[in-house]
């Protein structure tokens, strides 16, 4: 089985209108541009960085992680 490997930008389209990263405290800050918009990551460590970010999301806690599972 392969992992499936996109940027955080590309992960990020996927919930956007549903859980919004406010302050990406868990992206590489001295080096933003690649760590968000060209390194490839899979879908637990992207979780593993937005979970260490400030977000914001309408839905309970339960519900933002049952989105997250169907990434």
């Amino acid at each position: 089985m392969t992992t499936e490997l996109k940027t955080s930008e590309e992960w990020n389209k996927q919930i956007q209108g549903e859980i919004t990263i406010l302050d990406p405290d868990g992206w590489d800050r001295k080096n933003f541009q690649f760590s968000w918009h060209e390194e490839l990551i899979d879908k637990n460590e992207f979780q593993k960085r937005m979970f260490s970010s400030t977000i914001e999301s309408n839905q309970s806690g339960l519900e933002m992680l049952d989105k997250l599972s169907k990434l």
